[in-house]
C-alpha cells in the first residue's frame, strides 16, 4: 500500500441534517474517483457507507463510516456523519481528526434549523470548510436561494466558487469560477469542458471577480496585485482561497447532484486544493493545558483514539488519527488509561470493506483491532512520551428514562451491556441514583435511547422495561418551631432514654444544613450530642412529609435530659427523628423541585406553539432572541415537566426544533403537585404498612 506524506492527506468530515444527502455524495466519490467500480445507494442497500443492518432498515445513518480514496496523488480520507441531532456524537469525534469539513445543504430545501446548529458547533471548533449545495437536479431547486441562505445566515465570507448550469431537470453541468470554466457532466460522473454558455458570461464575470476580491482580502500583497492588475492569476486565487479556508475567513460554495454524480469530480479536485493538509498542526496541548509538543513526522508518535466500535466480523475496531511519528504493527505504546497497548492488525477503511496495512504516516488515519485499554478520546503514545490529549466535546445528553432488567437477577447482566456499549457510544450516560432507588439512561434524544436498548437486546440479550424516571424533588420548611422529641423504651433488663428539644429553621436557598449545639449546663451529654446530629441528618435523609431529602434548615439543640444507666447513643438518635417527624409538619413543610434552564431553537413559525407548550409546562419563558430566521427562546422549566420534551419538541417542530437544558436551582412547587406527591408517598407508606 502506498505510503502518503502529510501534505499528501486530507482528513475530511461531511456535515449536514439528515436527509441532505451526505451519504449519497460520499458514495459517489468513491465511485467517480476509481475506488469502487459501482456507485452505492442507500434507498437499495448498497451504500459502502450506511451498511449496518439498522441504518439499511432505517435507510439514515447511525453511525459514522470512512472511505479513502486517491485524488490527483492526494489521500482524501472521507468521513460520514450522521445527520440526526441523536446521533452527532460521531461528528464530535471526526472534528479531533479532520482539518477540513464539506458543509451541506439542499438546492431543493436551502439550510434547515439544524444546519444552523451544526454551522455553530464547526465554527466554535474553528473548522475549515467547503460549502456544497447539493440535490441540484431535483425538483424545486434554486440555486441563488439557497446561496441568499448562506450568506444571511452563515457567518463569514460565504462566496460561491462554482455556478450550476440549469436547474432541476435541466442541472447538466457547472462553471467552476476556480478556472473559468465549463463542463458538462455524463452518467458515470465523468467531466466534459464546454464553451460557458452565452447567456451566463456576465453572469460568470461578476461571480469570478468577487471570487477574487474573496481571496485577495486573505493577504496584503494579493489586495495589491489584485487592485493593480484587476485580476488574480489562476494560482494566486487557489492560494488566497486556500488561505482564506485555512483561516477560516473565507467558505466557497460548490454544487452537486450526488445522486447523477454532476460535480463530484471537481468538488474532489477542489477538496485537494483548498482544504488544509494535516501538516498545519504543528503541536499539541495536553487537557489540562500545561503540557505542549511539538508534532511532526519525525517526532515520537503519538495517536489519537476517537472512535471505537465493534464489529461483527473483525472484532473491535478504534480509530486512530497519526498525529505525530508513524505506527505500525507491533508497535507497542502506553494509552493514557494508564495501560499499555501492543498495535495488532492495522486496516484502512473503505466504508465498510478493509484494506489490511503494515503502518501509516503521520497525519493518516487507520483502524487498529483489539486494542485493550484505549476507548474514545485515550491518547497513546510512545515511550518517553507523556500527554493526554482533550477528550471529545460531546453535548451533555438531556433525556432520560429509568430502566430496570425486565427479568428478575439480570441486573448485573444488564450493567455489563451497557458499560460495553459506552466504549462505543460516548454520548450517554448510566447513572445509579441510589437516593431515588433508580438506575437512568440518560442520552441525546427519544432516538438514542431507543437504539441504545435496542442494542442493548440484540447484541447482550437483556431486555429492559422503561420507566418515568422519579425527579429529585426535596422538602424544606419555611417556618421555626420547637419541639420535644422523647425516646423511651423498658423491655424489662437496661431501658433506652433520651430526651432532646430541638427548634426547626428555615436556611436560605442553597445552604443545605446547619446544625447547632446550644447545650448549657450538660443537660445532655457531650458524647450524646453527635449521636442527635446523626438522628437528625438521617431523618432528614429520608424526608418527613413527602419522602424526599429535607434541606435548607437549621437545627439547634438547645435543651434536654438523660438518665445516668438508660441513656445510649442509639437513644437520643431516635429521640432526633421522633423530634423531626413530629416538628416539620408544625414548621410550614414545602416541597422544592429541580428546575431547567432551556435553551430553544425553533423557527419563528413554530415560536407560538413552542411557547405555549412551555407555560403548560409550567415553564418561565426568560426571554427571545433572533438569529435570521431562527428564534432562540430561553426559559425556566421544572424537571418532572421535560420528560420526553425532545419527542414532543419535534413534533411540534417537524423535525426542525433544537433544545438544551441545565441544572440551575431548586424552587418551590404548586400547593396542587405538592398536594398530589404527598398523597402518593403516604399511600405508599399505607401499602407498605400493610
Amino acid at each position: 500500500m502506498k505510503s502518503y506524506d502529510m501534505d499528501k492527506i486530507r482528513n475530511v468530515t461531511m456535515i449536514a441534517p439528515h436527509g441532505v444527502g451526505k451519504t449519497s455524495l460520499a458514495d459517489a466519490m468513491l465511485h467517480v474517483s476509481g475506488k469502487v467500480g459501482r456507485r452505492g445507494a442507500v434507498d437499495d442497500g448498497s451504500s459502502s457507507f450506511d451498511y449496518l443492518d439498522e441504518e439499511i432498515d432505517k435507510k439514515q445513518t447511525l453511525s459514522a463510516a470512512m472511505a479513502w480514496m486517491d485524488v490527483d496523488g492526494v489521500k482524501v480520507n472521507v468521513i460520514d456523519t450522521p445527520g440526526v441531532t441523536d446521533f452527532r456524537c460521531d461528528l464530535y469525534c471526526s472534528f479531533e481528526a479532520c482539518e477540513g469539513a464539506l458543509f451541506m445543504c439542499k438546492a431543493d430545501g436551502g439550510l434547515e434549523v439544524s444546519s444552523d446548529a451544526l454551522w455553530r458547533i464547526a465554527r466554535a471548533r474553528s473548522m475549515p470548510m467547503l460549502l456544497v449545495i447539493n440535490r441540484m437536479n431535483k425538483e424545486h431547486a434554486d440555486w441563488a436561494k439557497a446561496v441568499r441562505e448562506m450568506n444571511d445566515i452563515l457567518d463569514g465570507t460565504t462566496v460561491p466558487a462554482q455556478i450550476p448550469i440549469g436547474e432541476g431537470d435541466s442541472f447538466r453541468g457547472l462553471v467552476d469560477l476556480i478556472v473559468n470554466k465549463a463542463y458538462e457532466f455524463d452518467g458515470n460522473g465523468i467531466a466534459k469542458e464546454i464553451d460557458i454558455p452565452t447567456d451566463m458570461v456576465d453572469e460568470v464575470a461578476i461571480a469570478r471577480e468577487e471570487l477574487m476580491n474573496a481571496a485577495a482580502e486573505t493577504d496584503e500583497a494579493l489586495i495589491e496585485k489584485f487592485l493593480e492588475d484587476g485580476t488574480l492569476s489562476d494560482a494566486d486565487l487557489v492560494a488566497g482561497l486556500a488561505a482564506g479556508v485555512a483561516s477560516c475567513q473565507v467558505f466557497p460554495i460548490f454544487v452537486t447532484a450526488a445522486d447523477s454524480e454532476i460535480g463530484v469530480a471537481t468538488l474532489l479536485h477542489d477538496i485537494v486544493k483548498l482544504l488544509p493538509s494535516p501538516a498545519v498542526r504543528t503541536s499539541v496541548t495536553s487537557a489540562d493545558g500545561e503540557t505542549t509538543l511539538e508534532i511532526g513526522p519525525d517526532k515520537p508518535t503519538i495517536a489519537y483514539a476517537f472512535k471505537y466500535q465493534r464489529e461483527a466480523q473483525g472484532g473491535d475496531q478504534t480509530w486512530l488519527k497519526i498525529l505525530s511519528g508513524s505506527l505500525s504493527s507491533s508497535d507497542q505504546l502506553s494509552s493514557s488509561t494508564g495501560n499499555s497497548e501492543r498495535i495488532g492488525q492495522l486496516n484502512l477503511a473503505s466504508g465498510k470493506s478493509r484494506d489490511k496495512v503494515d503502518g501509516v504516516s503521520c497525519g493518516d488515519i487507520v483502524l487498529a483491532a483489539k486494542l485493550k485499554s484505549s476507548p474514545t478520546g485515550s491518547t497513546l503514545c510512545a515511550s518517553g512520551v507523556d500527554i493526554e490529549l482533550p477528550k471529545p466535546a460531546i453535548p451533555t445528553p438531556t433525556s432520560a428514562e429509568a430502566i430496570v432488567s425486565a427479568t428478575a437477577g439480570e441486573e448485573d447482566k444488564m450493567g455489563v451491556g451497557l458499560n460495553r456499549l459506552l466504549e462505543e457510544d460516548c454520548s450517554f450516560q448510566v447513572r445509579h441514583e441510589g437516593e431515588l432507588s433508580q438506575t437512568l439512561l440518560i442520552g441525546q434524544g427519544e432516538m438514542h435511547l431507543s437504539h441504545i436498548l435496542g442494542l442493548l437486546k440484540s447484541h447482550y440479550g437483556v431486555e429492559v422495561e422503561r420507566r418515568r424516571p422519579r425527579v429529585a424533588f426535596k422538602e424544606t420548611i419555611k417556618g421555626t418551631v420547637e419541639v420535644q422529641g422523647r425516646y423511651k423504651k423498658q423491655t424489662g433488663g437496661r431501658g433506652q432514654f433520651g430526651d432532646v428539644h430541638l427548634r426547626l429553621e428555615p436556611l436560605p436557598r442553597g445552604e443545605n444544613f446547619e446544625f447547632a449545639n446550644e447545650i448549657v449546663g450538660g443537660v445532655v451529654p457531650g458524647k450524646f450530642i453527635p449521636a442527635v446530629e446523626k438522628g437528625v441528618r438521617e431523618t432528614m435523609d429520608r424526608g418527613v412529609v413527602a419522602g424526599y431529602e429535607m434541606v435548607d434548615m437549621k437545627v439547634a439543640l438547645f435543651f434536654g435530659s438523660f438518665h445516668a444507666v438508660d441513656s445510649s447513643e442509639n437513644s437520643f438518635k431516635s429521640a432526633a427523628r421522633i423530634a423531626l417527624q413530629k416538628g416539620v409538619p408544625d414548621a410550614k413543610p414545602t416541597l422544592l423541585e429541580p428546575v431547567m434552564k432551556v435553551t430553544i431553537r425553533v423557527p419563528e413559525s413554530y415560536m407560538g406553539d413552542v411557547m405555549g407548550d412551555i407555560s403548560g409546562r409550567r415553564g418561565q419563558p426568560l426571554g427571545m432572541e433572533a438569529e435570521g430566521p431562527i428564534q432562540i427562546i430561553n426559559a425556566m422549566v421544572p424537571q418532572d415537566e421535560m420528560y420526553q420534551y425532545s419527542t414532543s419538541l419535534r413534533a411540534m417542530t417537524q423535525g426542525t426544533g433544537e433544545f438544551s437544558m441545565e441544572f440551575d436551582h431548586y424552587s418551590e412547587v404548586p400547593g396542587d403537585v405538592a398536594k398530589k406527591l404527598i398523597e402518593a408517598y403516604e399511600k405508599s407508606r399505607t401499602e407498605d404498612a400493610d
